[in-house]
């Protein structure tokens, strides 16, 4: 069967070996695999660090703080982190306890 839309044996509708994994290999994070932590480590005053791809977060370094009394609502893999003066919500997967 050719690659298209209603392939349904293979992701995507590509070729055979074209994964859903396409940017999880050992050189795509600089050769870490990073395990998923519990929303429970995530307690207030851990120095945390941004492993994400966004070019203003780079290897940032900060604290978690607290989300109550915020004006808006963020689901619990969010969490708020203080760096420099400054306050940002972070997804738990894109961080690292340090």
């Amino acid at each position: 069967m050719a690659p298209g839309t209603n392939n349904g044996t293979n992701y995507g509708g590509l070729h055979t070996g074209t994964g859903k994994h396409q940017r999880a290999g050992v050189y795509s994070s600089n050769g870490r695999r990073y395990e998923k932590i519990p929303n429970k480590e995530f307690a207030l005053g851990v120095e945390v660090q941004y492993v994400g791809t966004h070019k203003d977060f780079i290897r940032v370094t900060g604290r978690v703080v607290s989300k109550i009394g915020d004006s808006h609502r963020t689901s619990r893999s969010i969490v708020k982190v203080e760096y420099s003066d400054k306050v940002t919500y972070f997804h738990k997967n894109n961080l690292l306890i340090l």
